[in-house]
């Protein structure tokens, strides 16, 4: 007999976002609250450190004076999610009818839980029309009339991932007849697997009664919006550039019927695409002339094959014809759309640093919204900037892969211990997914948005890579900055993105998150230019500028990756490596021609759980460097084995390596001793299988810290580790990586020159 326990009980939680992400002093931040308590309070406080019960670091904030505290009545937040395609102004059928075409590769066909599925429509309540899949999967036109609806499905439940052509006509007249025909289609290339070709099927039915024309936008992707918002029956899979031609009668190819005298609009989806990608991200151009274009509504997927990808060409930019073809989910998310309820003004005077708005509900619960506060534009109050590794804090944005994914389990060596918080935040799955995660198809996520609450953003008890990680992580950094009274500026990676070296340039001195893995190529480029300029510039992390990643053009709060080719939580399919906001190739950085080991020194090299840490070796005697370990460590010695995470060197981890482009000038200050078997070489790095993987033997299994002088008195330290930040904490009185980085950041951020000259 088995016995079943009682069902986990889901804690209520107030939660929220705001419009944007970072701000400056004497802005309006506007936020949007979720909760089923009464009422809810927002206060603006500066965090100087988050809590992590587990190293006994306690959470530091202070209220921010001059700003009063706001209060609202309590309202629960409804998430629009699903993507489609809206297009106004479709004119209703007329006495000749409608016929409607387009070539669909469904990825969940005859999931049963689903329930039907709408490809295109023109439907909302009991009128209208839609063609789409049956609960069981068949292809499907589905009318109103004034007699009632009418359904009708042709041939066999289509199968995921193979290409077909579906045609219905719909008459504009009782006593005409609906109908429907479906056909394969594809090539070799763009059909996930070969069968037998079918001949195509068609089923019709005399209408005894008129359609009854349906207000509202035609969609693709789903039915309907319930409240103009939320997509009804949505559809999982490609749709390529639909047509339709206000003739029930008429005949032809869709290339035929696109140039039908009665065409009412004629799809292309290549028509978008040039060099840069897809030029209007949210556009879907009309080539009939008569202007019905669509736009976009939560990033489907762009930029991906279709079905005439004949698997020669894998740049769209040219055979854009190859990639007319647009990937709906069910499960994208890129605004949630909630009702904003509240907002604040920034005081003009404030400083720049980590803020947060703390909501407090009636019932007892919280929440704290990060407030990136940066210094006016144009100006810096410090002699130092931190630039937070935003696009990361993107990427793991509400991952959920420590609880889903067995294989992480065994990773970190540990199930999850969720408290109410996590179990809160498992649940609340309509937040939408992490870059490390695939939709309810199989296919990757491509797209995260800032507009929606961020629940890795928070305070945690259990994270599956370790107690200091992404942005926890990076409060300790702002912990240390923060108790150690050195003043410094704040700013995101789309601030260095769009304002590049002229940003940096302010700066005697610029420091990075612990964890910058994804980044533009504006951004390396400003890096770049910023260091061998005469900056000094501090990367703080491992793993770093690592991704490929793109702004959206038209809503830089959503950035977008393709991975392949590199440590990577899924792949892309074949033909699909290059952005659709850029039209650049995808994938790591190092295959662009670009390793980090070119600009920082060091690059990425092994990961592991916590325990598989480390300290360091000090290996140089250079004089020039000897300040460095002034108060730390002498010649030969070992520091730094302690921390959050167990060690200095762990979690992530760099080397040098001058065959991707490491200085002969590096100065290589210390390397890391002691990682077990659990720190595992990147899989990028070797060619083929082998055995000897592990730290404990592999000795490029390690963590380089090093100095790199550039030209003009400019230089870069790098920590070439993700774990360094969280031994900047004081454990049982071990201080020497503290010292350590106050070293590098005092002498960074001063006039001096950071090599000694020697006699």
């Amino acid at each position: 007999m088995t016995e079943h326990g009682d069902p986990v009980a889901i804690p209520a939680r107030i939660m929220g976002y705001t419009d944007e992400i970072a701000y400056r002093p004497g802005d309006v931040v506007t936020f949007f609250v979720s909760t089923v308590a009464d009422r809810w309070e927002a206060e603006l406080v500066r965090m100087s450190a988050h809590a992590i019960p587990s190293a006994g670091v306690e959470r530091r904030c202070e209220r921010v004076p001059g700003v009063e505290p706001v209060a609202d009545v309590g309202i629960e937040q409804y998430t629009a999610i699903g993507s489609y395609v809206r297009i106004d102004r479709l004119p209703s059928i007329g006495p000749a009818g409608l016929t409607v075409a387009c070539a669909v590769m469904a990825t969940r066909p005859g999931d049963e839980t689903l329930g039907p599925q709408s490809i295109i429509g023109h439907a909302q309540d009991a009128a209208g029309w839609s063609v789409g899949l049956s609960a069981t999967g068949r292809a499907t036109i589905a009318v109103s009339t004034r007699s009632g609806p009418v359904s009708l499905s042709v041939g066999e439940p289509l199968e995921a991932g193979r290409w077909y052509d579906i045609v219905a006509r719909i008459p504009g007249v009782p006593g005409e007849r609906l109908e429907i025909s479906l056909a394969d289609a594809g090539t070799f290339a763009s059909n996930r697997f070969v069968r037998a070709a079918r001949a195509e099927q068609t089923a019709s039915v005399v209408l005894g009664a008129p359609v009854m024309p349906a207000r509202g936008p035609l969609l693709w992707g789903c039915r309907e919006l319930r409240d103009d918002r939320i997509p009804l029956q949505c559809f999982d899979g490609k749709i390529e550039n639909p047509v339709i031609v206000a003739d029930a009668a008429a005949t032809g190819s869709r290339a035929e019927l696109r140039t039908n005298g009665a065409v009412v609009a004629a799809w292309d989806i290549a028509a978008g695409i040039d060099r840069s990608g897809v030029t209007h991200t949210t556009r879907v151009h009309d080539v009939s002339g008569n202007e019905l274009h669509g736009a976009t509504v939560n990033h489907p997927h762009r930029l991906v094959t279709s079905s005439r990808w004949q698997g020669d060409v894998f740049d769209a930019r040219f055979a854009p014809d190859e990639y007319a073809a647009i990937h709906f989910h069910r499960d994208d998310i890129t605004d949630c759309r909630w009702v904003p309820q509240q907002s604040i003004t920034l005081p003009e005077d404030l400083r720049s640093g980590v803020y947060s708005l703390r909501l407090t509900a009636s019932d007892g619960s919280e929440d704290l919204v990060p407030v990136f506060v940066r210094p006016r534009l144009d100006q810096a109050t410090a002699r130092m900037l931190l630039v937070l590794p935003t696009n990361s804090y993107l990427a793991y944005a509400n991952d959920h892969v420590g609880v889903d994914s067995p294989r992480t389990q065994v990773w970190s060596q540990m199930v999850p211990t969720l408290d109410d918080f996590e179990l809160f935040r498992n649940a609340r799955r309509e937040l939408g997914l992490s870059l490390y995660e695939v939709h309810g198809d199989g296919s990757p996520v491509f797209y995260s948005s800032w507009r929606r609450p961020i629940l890795t953003l928070r305070e945690r008890v259990y994270d599956h890579n370790a107690p200091v990680w992404q942005f926890t992580g990076d409060m300790q950094i702002i912990d240390w900055l923060e108790r150690t009274g050195r003043p410094y500026d704040i700013a995101i990676d789309r601030d260095v993105h769009e304002q590049g070296a002229a940003l940096l340039s302010r700066y005697a001195a610029v420091m990075t998150g612990s964890h910058p893995e994804y980044v533009s190529g504006s951004m390396l480029d400003a890096y770049e230019e910023f260091a061998a300029t005469g900056g000094r510039l501090m990367y703080m992390g491992g793993n770093g500028m690592y991704w490929v990643t793109g702004y959206d053009p038209e809503d830089s709060q959503v950035v977008e990756i393709r991975r392949w080719g590199g440590t990577q939580a899924w792949s892309a399919d074949p033909g699909d490596y290059h952005l659709s906001f850029t039209g650049e190739q995808g994938g790591i950085w190092r295959f662009r021609g670009r390793p980090p080991q070119k600009s920082f020194g060091v690059g990425f090299v092994a990961a592991g759980n916590p325990g598989a840490s480390a300290g360091y070796r000090r290996i140089s005697e250079d004089p020039r460097v000897e300040w460095v370990f002034d108060g730390v460590v002498g010649p030969g010695g070992d520091f730094g084995d302690y921390g959050v995470s167990q060690g200095a060197a762990g979690i992530e981890v760099d080397s040098v390596n001058p065959l991707f482009g490491t200085s002969p000038d590096v100065i290589v200050l210390a390397t890391s001793v002691g990682h077990s078997e659990d720190m595992l070489e990147a899989r990028e790095n070797f060619n083929m299988t082998s055995r000897v993987l592990g730290g404990a033997r592999n000795p490029k299994v390690r963590s380089d810290v090093v100095i790199v002088p550039r030209e003009g008195g400019g230089a870069v330290f790098s920590t070439g580790s993700i774990a360094f930040a969280g031994a900047l904490y004081d454990m049982d009185g071990h201080t020497e990586i503290s010292t350590l980085l106050g070293n590098i950041v005092d002498r960074f951020s001063s006039p001096d020159p950071v090599l000694t000259q020697t006699p």
